[in-house]
């Protein structure tokens, strides 16, 4: 018994078994610096960098105080004086 399913022969493979053959390409005469884009340069951080870093700073402030400074007991109502008459 083989392990590969039994193919008609008129059955073929709409891609290549191998691949072609590549031909070699020659480099092409240096262009001019008008015919290639150019590169932006890096102009250091974006706006969304510095926003995401700032809130993900603000979240680890909030975490670390939180473990540092528990609260003593739950929040309780303001007690309100009776009033003499």
């Amino acid at each position: 018994m083989t392990t590969t399913p039994p193919v008609p022969p008129a059955n073929t493979s709409p891609f290549p078994i191998e691949e072609p053959p590549h031909t070699p390409t020659a480099p092409t005469a240096s262009k001019s610096s008008s015919d290639e884009w150019a590169t932006p340069e890096k102009q250091g951080w974006s706006i969304g960098k510095i926003v995401g870093a700032a809130a993900g700073v603000g979240a680890i402030a909030i975490g670390v105080a939180a473990v540092l400074f528990p609260r003593d007991s739950a929040a309780s109502s303001k007690k309100t004086k009776k009033r003499k008459s």
